[in-house]
Formats: C-alpha cells, structure tokens, sequence
C-alpha cells in the first residue's frame, strides 16, 4: 500500500512538474486551441450548473443564519464574505469541477491510450504530453478560477437578496455593508486557491487517465481514483490556506 501511494504521489508529482515547466509551448497554436477547448469544457460550461447551485447557497445561508441568530446584520455581511465568498466559493466550486470534468477526462485519456493515440502522435513528431496532458491540466487550472468568480457574484448577490428581504433593508445598504468588509487581498487569495485545486485536479485525473490499464476493470477504477482523489486534494488546499489566514490574522 505504501508503494502504491508512493507512486501515485510520484506521478502527481511528473505532472505537476510537466504543467509548470512545459506551460510556454501553449503559445503553439495547436496547443493554444486544446487549451481554449479545455477551458470551455471545464469552465464556461459548468456556469450553468454552479449559477443555480451558488444562488440557492447564497439564499439558503443567509435563511438559516437569520432563522439561528436572529436579524444581525453584521453577522450576516461578515458570513456573507468570510463564509461565503472566501471560503465556500472556491470550494464548491472545485468539487463541481471533480464531478463534472475529473472522471470524463480520465476515461477520455484512458480510451485515447486503448486506441494506442499516444503512439500515433509520437509517430508525428508531437509529444502526447504536451498534445493531450498540458492543455488539459492548465485549462483546469484557468477554468477553475472563471467558476469560481461567476459562483461568488450569484451567491453574494443572492445573499444581498436575501438578506434585505429578511431584516428589511434597503438593498443598497446591505451593498455597501459588504463592500466595506471585503477584503481585496482575500478575495485575490480565494483565486489563487482556485488556480491551485484546478491544477491539481487536472494533474490527478490525467495521471490517472494516462496510466490507466486496458481492461474495463481498470477504466472503471481509474475514474474512481481521478474522482476520490481529487476531492481529497480540493479539501486539502482549502484547509490548507484557511491555517494560513488564521496563521496571519491571530
């Protein structure tokens, strides 16, 4: 068991290094184009699917704090941007990803390594790697970011909605209540997780997808691994970087 967790850790650990040295040969208009279709398959499509999910978070918070603590205000805007934006945000954000992308590319570059499409490539000159891995790995880490604010603006807005509706406020005074207490650095920071758990993400369903085996039973235990191990991560870099502003701000 120890060896297999080893190794897994050792081929995240290729792939990460692959994303982060190789990333200048997108600027090839092949590669640029993969990446392009990659971050439309992991980003701007999944809009949809987070705008519904943050506008009932947004509500469905601010409900349940009002019903528990009562019409606070404070308490609220505080929740609304702590809580809600800095927190939540990039986290149901990257598990909406995990569900939507993480066992679909793994199987795609599982049946592409069936069809022996790494060899072809190969056989052209162009390394699969960079053809198949990069764009796949850096569109996630782009896309991510991209939900990630979209969910922010529907769930915050939701929660002004909600918020003046519950304790009767003018609709512009709780904006500017929040604005007050947001802070442009967290908010750049909930980003920078983003960027970070779309990479690891990408990296992990891809080191699964491309070494997966050729028998059934191995595509269908390489999607539950790319899944399982991408939630993994996504809690990780999030509990992570929550130590680090508690670090800082105590």
């Amino acid at each position: 068991m120890n060896a297999l967790v080893t190794g897994r850790l050792y081929g995240y650990a290729l792939m990460t290094w692959l994303a982060l040295t190789r990333w200048s040969r997108l600027g090839e208009p092949q590669l640029r184009y993969q990446l392009y279709r990659q971050v439309h398959a992991t980003g701007i499509a999944a809009l949809p699917v987070t705008g519904a999910l943050a506008a009932l978070t947004g509500a469905a918070a601010v409900t349940q704090l009002t019903a528990l603590a009562g019409q606070n205000s404070d308490l609220a805007q505080s929740w609304l941007f702590y809580g809600l934006f800095f927190e939540l945000a990039p986290l149901l954000s990257g598990l909406v990803l995990v569900a939507r992308s993480s066992a679909a590319m793994a199987s795609e570059l599982a049946v592409m390594n069936q069809h022996d499409e790494y060899q072809a490539l190969r056989r052209m000159g162009i390394p699969p790697a960079d053809y198949l891995l990069l764009p796949r790995i850096l569109g996630l880490a782009l896309g991510l970011p991209v939900v990630t604010i979209f969910f922010q603006i529907v769930a915050v807005v939701s929660g002004w909605l909600a918020v003046s509706l519950l304790q009767g406020l003018p609709l512009a005074q709780v904006t500017g209540h929040f604005l007050e207490l947001a802070d442009p650095w967290l908010t750049l920071l909930s980003l920078l997780k983003s960027a970070v758990m779309g990479l690891l993400i990408g990296v992990i369903a891809c080191h699964h997808g491309s070494s997966a085996g050729r028998s059934s039973r191995d595509l269908s235990g390489m999607s539950i691994h790319a899944v399982g191990n991408g939630m993994v991560a996504v809690f990780l870099v999030d509990v992570m970087v929550a130590l680090l502003v508690y670090w800082i701000k105590r």
